[in-house]
């Protein structure tokens, strides 16, 4: 089966100010934050400062990444004779896609905890949600030299879903095994009907999870503790947004593996939707 692949979508916000010091923009004292809170008032004051600082926060680091963007874009289309500085450009080019997700899922983040985050759901066939969560995840599993297999044993499966959302999560997901998996290593995605469920399985033989740490791999800013070092490790943040924009769905996640060194599979379970499904111009 052939699959179309669309081109992901990126979005960054406008520069107008040169080097913006982030906490010369805060809406409140930051001074106020030294102490423990003292009562249950204090404690929700808190969390709501904590909140607004992370959307402060991602939006003063994101403006500076679409020009840095086009600058890389520009290199890229003047390409090189000296395979070095084409390597170096493509190097900068993932590592400001990687930026960019970042400051994305504190944004989400953001949104989530302010319950300002809203779903725009239509009709869509997964098979095309799975096509795009692979290109946008291509460029880091070719990078580390790693496999891609796409199991389809079902291929008209229809979910109501928001498909940018779900791309989101299922890149995420791919991600994440390209990013914990030695370079060489093999990632499945797979796609089959278990009764009125779609199920979505992104495997990998990476370098497992803990699993005292299956329970909590989902909580926001949790950090897995690894055998070695890795200058992947994320902010903790990705597999929590993972998790409510899946039950937002009114779908499940869960995690599985054997333990360190022995891969991982993560598992989307998602109702299926019926009737005809909208037609993406991607």
């Amino acid at each position: 089966m052939s699959m179309g692949y669309g081109q992901p979508k990126a979005h960054y916000s406008t520069v107008e100010e040169e080097e913006v010091p982030i906490l010369s923009s805060m809406p409140f004292d930051v001074s106020s934050f030294t102490g423990p809170p003292q009562n249950e008032e204090q404690l929700r004051e808190a969390d709501r400062r904590k909140n607004e600082f992370l959307a402060i926060l991602a939006h003063e680091v994101r403006n500076p990444l679409a020009p840095l963007r086009n600058g890389l874009q520009i290199l890229k289309m003047r390409s090189s004779a000296d395979p070095t500085v084409s390597q170096t450009v493509d190097m900068m080019d993932r590592q400001m896609t990687h930026l960019a997700r970042l400051v994305d899922d504190l944004l989400d983040l953001s949104r989530i905890t302010r319950g300002k985050l809203e779903l725009r759901r239509q009709k869509v066939l997964l098979t095309e949600i799975l096509a795009n969560a692979v290109e946008s995840s291509r460029a880091l599993i070719e990078a580390n030299r790693h496999e891609l297999a796409v199991d389809l044993s079902v291929t008209d499966l229809l979910v109501d879903a928001d498909p940018d959302r779900l791309v989101q999560v299922l890149s995420n997901l791919l991600l994440n095994s390209a990013k914990y998996t030695d370079a060489g290593g093999f990632i499945t995605l797979a796609l089959e009907r278990d009764n009125g469920e779609a199920v979505v399985t992104v495997q990998d033989n990476g370098i497992g999870i803990p699993p005292a740490a299956l329970e909590q791999i989902f909580d926001m800013f949790c950090q897995v503790p690894t055998h070695e070092a890795r200058a992947t490790q994320g902010l903790g943040i990705g597999l929590s947004v993972v998790r409510t924009l899946v039950e937002m769905h009114g779908g499940s996640v869960r995690a599985f593996s054997e333990g360190p060194g022995k891969g991982s599979r993560f598992t989307v379970r998602l109702p299926i939707a019926e009737g005809p499904h909208f037609v993406s111009e991607h």
